[in-house]
C-alpha cells in the first residue's frame, strides 16, 4: 500500500470510485501509468483472498477514524462490515507481521503509534474486538518507547515550562526524566493533573491520553520545521517531501497540511496542488479535490495527470459529461493514456452512449490486449 500510494501521489491518477480493497476487479490493483501496463501487484503476501496491502489500507482507515472520534459503535460497524471475510484471527496474524515491519522501519511513525493507543483505549470495552485493540496498543507503546532523546519530548517540555504561571518547575519536574514519548504517555495515564494541564495548553477538550498524544505529535512536529519569513527553495522542498512521507504512512490529513504550507509560500508549486487534490479525492472530498486540480491546470494547462484526476473526481460526483471533457483533454496530450480511455468508457455507459463506450474499450484493448477490465466491459455490453 505504501509504495502504491507514494506512486499515486506523485503522478498516477486516483481511481474513479472509492477504493474497495476487497474488490479484486478494482483498478487500484493495476498499474495505471498510462503506458498500457496492466500488471497486478504481487509484492505483498496474501491471506487467502485478502492481501496484506489490503489489510494495511483498511487498518489505516480505521486509525484515521479513531483519530476523528470514532467510538465503540462505529468501530464495531467497521469490523462487522468486513466479517466473515476478515476475522479477528486474520487481523491479529497480520498485525504481528506488520509490527515487525514498523519496528524495522527507520521512520518514527509517531502519529500511527498515537492512533493505535487510541484504538486500544476505545476497544477496551469491546470483548470481541479487544484482542485487536490490545495488540495495537502494545505496538503503539513499543513505537513510542523506542526513541531516546526525542526532539518532540524536548519541545513539549519547553512548551509546558514556558507558560506555567504558578509553579514554573512543576511540569518540568514531571517531564524531566522523560526521554521518549512512551514516558510522556505514562505520565498522561498516571497523573490526571499533568494530563489536564497538557490538554489545556494544547487547546483540546479531552484528557484522553491517546488523543492528547496525537495532538502533541501533530503540533510539535509542525513547530519543529525551520520556517523563515522568506523560506529557501530547500525548505519548501523539505515541506513537500514531509507531505510525501506522511502520505506514505497513510496520514493524508497531515500530508495535506504540509502541502498547504508549501502553497502558502509558493502558489505555483504544481506538484503540491496535484498531490493535495489526489489526497483529497482519496478522502472522498471531491469538490475540494477538483479545486486543487484546477489550480494545477491553471499553472500548466497540459498537466494531463491533473486533468485525469479531475475527471475521476467529477465522475465520483455523478458529473459524467464534465468528466468526459476532462479525459478528452488528457487524450489530447497523451493519446494512449489507458486509464482515461477506460474511464471515459464508463462515463459513456452512464450517459447511455453505448457505441462511444465500445469505442473506448476497444481502444484500451488496442493499447493493452490484456486489459481485463475493458474486455469484461465489452462482454457486459454484448450480453
Amino acid at each position: 500500500m505504501i509504495k502504491k500510494l507514494k506512486q499515486w501521489l506523485k503522478q498516477i491518477p486516483a481511481t474513479i470510485q472509492a477504493y474497495d480493497p476487497l474488490n479484486d476487479e478494482d483498478e487500484n490493483h493495476h498499474d495505471n501509468e498510462g503506458n498500457g501496463s496492466n500488471t497486478k501487484t504481487s509484492s505483498h503476501k496474501s491471506l487467502g483472498s485478502v492481501k496484506d496491502s489490503d489489510l494495511e489500507f483498511l487498518f489505516h482507515q480505521l486509525l484515521q477514524g479513531v483519530a476523528n472520534g470514532w467510538q465503540e459503535n462505529r468501530i464495531e460497524q467497521f469490523f462487522e462490515k468486513l466479517t466473515p471475510r476478515i476475522t479477528v484471527e486474520i487481523w491479529l496474524d497480520w498485525l504481528q507481521r506488520y509490527r515487525n515491519q514498523l519496528m524495522a522501519s527507520p521512520a518514527p511513525h509517531y502519529h500511527f503509534a498515537a492512533r493505535m493507543i487510541i484504538l486500544g483505549e476505545v476497544t477496551a470495552s469491546l470483548p470481541f474486538l479487544r484482542p485487536v485493540g490490545d495488540l495495537a496498543y502494545e505496538i503503539g507503546t513499543e513505537l513510542l518507547n523506542r526513541r531516546q532523546n526525542n526532539p518532540i519530548v524536548e519541545s513539549l517540555r519547553s512548551r509546558l515550562n514556558q507558560d506555567t504561571e504558578n509553579d514554573p518547575d512543576k511540569d518540568l519536574e514531571l517531564t524531566e526524566s522523560a526521554s521518549s514519548l512512551g514516558d510522556v504517555l505514562s505520565l498522561l495515564q498516571n497523573n490526571p493533573e499533568f494530563a489536564e494541564n497538557t490538554a489545556k495548553e494544547l487547546g483540546i477538550n479531552t484528557v484522553d491520553p491517546g488523543m492528547i498524544m496525537e495532538k502533541i505529535v501533530q503540533e510539535t512536529e509542525l513547530e519543529s520545521i525551520p520556517f523563515k519569513e522568506s523560506p529557501s527553495p530547500e525548505t519548501i522542498n523539505d515541506l513537500f517531501n514531509l507531505g510525501l512521507e506522511k502520505a506514505e504512512t497513510g496520514d493524508l490529513e497531515e500530508a495535506i497540511a504540509f502541502w498547504d504550507q508549501v502553497l502558502s509560500v509558493d502558489r505555483k508549486f504544481t506538484q503540491a496542488w496535484h498531490n493535495r487534490g489526489s489526497a483529497l479525492a482519496y478522502l472522498n472530498r471531491f469538490e475540494e479535490a477538483i479545486h486543487s486540480f484546477d489550480q494545477a491546470i491553471a499553472i500548466n494547462v497540459n498537466d494531463y495527470y491533473s486533468w485525469n484526476n479531475r475527471g475521476n473526481a467529477l465522475y465520483s460526483l455523478g458529473k459524467w459529461q464534465e468528466a468526459i471533457i476532462s479525459w478528452d483533454r488528457v487524450l489530447g496530450v497523451q493519446p494512449n493514456f489507458l486509464s482515461a480511455w477506460y474511464h471515459k468508457g464508463l462515463a459513456s455507459e452512464k450517459l447511455n452512449l453505448t457505441s462511444d463506450a465500445i469505442v473506448c474499450y476497444q481502444k484500451c484493448l488496442s493499447i493493452d490486449p490484456n486489459h481485463t477490465l475493458s474486455r469484461n466491459a465489452l462482454t457486459r455490453i454484448n450480453t
